[in-house]
């Protein structure tokens, strides 16, 4: 089986940008580690558990970096996301 590679540009918001700079390193590190698998493997990689949800103007998508730490997400153009926002819980 051969895996097919498909790259995506992450556009981060600032008040994303601005929450990850103030972040502990160690979930800036989990964080960075699942962007990576994300831009390299799209929101197909298993291990991300991607989620779609419905709204009224477009879709929202939320992947997991771990099991408490999630990351909110749109298509802005065809190989291109944008991360709107993260959580912890």
């Amino acid at each position: 089986m051969q895996i097919l590679a498909i790259k995506f540009r992450l556009v981060f918001t600032s008040k994303v940008q601005k929450k990850l700079d103030t972040l502990p390193s160690s979930d800036r590190k989990q964080y960075n580690k699942a962007f990576e698998c994300f831009a390299q493997y799209g929101p197909t990689y298993r291990s991300l558990r991607t989620h779609r949800y419905r709204c009224k103007d477009s879709d929202i998508w939320s992947s997991s970096a771990s099991m408490a730490k999630r990351f909110y997400w749109r298509y802005i153009e065809k190989i291109s996301i944008e991360v709107t926002h993260i959580d912890s819980h």
